[in-house]
């Protein structure tokens, strides 16, 4: 008897809801921009960052790369024989945590600079700081062989502070037995407009990889005939934050042959690199270390200078630093009359080389 009233109970109170439900009622869609993934933490999901994902997986071949480094002809960039020098006055850095700084200039806003060694690793760090405490970019480098792959690279940054001038630090490791060789170019204000624009017009013109974050990898084959390649780090459409990534660049199943940890600010600071890739087997490989929140960021990966395109060397010398400031130094630092293996070896047979009587070369 009692069972038979509690279910009665419980029908009257069914139709009694049924009966003051409304009869109009929609199933709309949740037009709200976080939603319950990762366990249930909110996460902020853009248009640009569901578009950047279809673009790399949906529209791949799932028996393909989603995309190869290769290229015919070098870059026009590389035509342009003060972007990425080799040829700039070296400062001998020693090891055991020894350190170079340089100030930035006021109205300056990118600083070209160059980390190589007479044919050991090289275990550097490079550091900008605005103010004592805040650090605004870091790139740590491991490579094996600093003569056949050195480091060159553009960093931007704010050509004004409230904290003042920005300083650049690179430094060495522990290590006492790997000294490195390093040259600096802070380029002048007109040049860094120059550079921008050639900046965004590759950024523009080639293909942009996402990686969202935590622990995200993306692998990238180099085509045999690339001698080097520009990377392009920016996360200027994918949410304008900074971006904290390890890259490294294999030759052969797992072995690292330059390794590097990259973190700068994403909107305001375009990262812009360029790797040599001697010899064949290259892979580029970016793991993102940001969490999935706020990792998100595009690169670029294209071809530098490549095999049978003489265009991409220099026809005629040209003195180092041409467009920027130039410190003050001896000609090759502790070269002696050499730039190194990597240096302008048509430079050091110029008109502006050692011993000219042109004023460009006296420094």
């Amino acid at each position: 008897m009692k069972i038979g009233t509690s279910i009665l109970a419980v029908a009257l109170a069914v139709g009694t809801a049924e009966a003051f439900a409304p009869s109009n009622m929609i199933n709309r869609q949740s037009t709200a921009i976080y939603h319950a993934v990762n366990a249930g933490l909110p996460t902020f999901t853009p248009t640009s960052r569901d578009r950047a994902q279809t673009e790399y997986t949906t529209q791949t071949p799932t028996s393909k790369f989603p995309y190869v480094c290769q290229a015919d002809q070098s870059s026009e960039l590389s035509f342009d024989p003060s972007a990425f020098p080799k040829n700039l006055p070296l400062q001998q850095i020693q090891g055991m945590n020894a350190r170079l700084t340089y100030k930035m200039p006021p109205g300056s806003s990118k600083v070209q600079m160059l980390v190589q060694s007479h044919g050991r690793p090289v275990t550097a760090r490079v550091e900008l700081w605005c103010g004592p405490i805040r650090r605004t970019h870091f790139m740590d480098i491991n490579c094996m062989n600093g003569a056949e792959t050195p480091f060159r690279a553009t960093l931007t940054f704010k050509n004004t502070d409230s904290a003042g001038p920005q300083v650049l630090q690179i430094n060495t490791k522990e290590d006492s037995a790997f000294p490195a060789f390093v040259g600096v170019d802070v380029l002048t204000p007109e040049r860094c407009k120059e550079r921008q624009a050639v900046f965004d017009a590759i950024w523009k013109s080639s293909t942009k990889i996402y990686s969202q974050g935590s622990k995200t990898i993306r692998s990238v084959p180099i085509a045999d005939n690339c001698k080097s390649v520009q990377l392009l780090v920016w996360s200027k459409d994918v949410g304008k934050k900074s971006f904290k990534v390890n890259i490294e660049m294999l030759q052969g199943p797992n072995t690292k042959r330059q390794y590097y940890e990259l973190q700068c600010g994403g909107g305001s600071q375009p990262y812009h690199a360029v790797f040599e890739t001697p010899g064949n087997g290259w892979t580029f490989r970016l793991l993102n270390t940001k969490t999935i929140h706020d990792g998100s960021v595009e690169f670029v990966l294209v071809p530098y200078e490549v095999e049978g395109d003489d265009g991409a060397v220099s026809p005629a010398p040209v003195a180092p630093f041409y467009g920027g400031y130039s410190p003050h130094s001896t000609h090759g630092g502790n070269y002696g009359t050499s730039l190194g293996p990597h240096g302008g070896r048509d430079f050091r047979n110029s008109p502006y080389g050692p011993g000219s009587s042109g004023e460009v070369g006296r420094w």
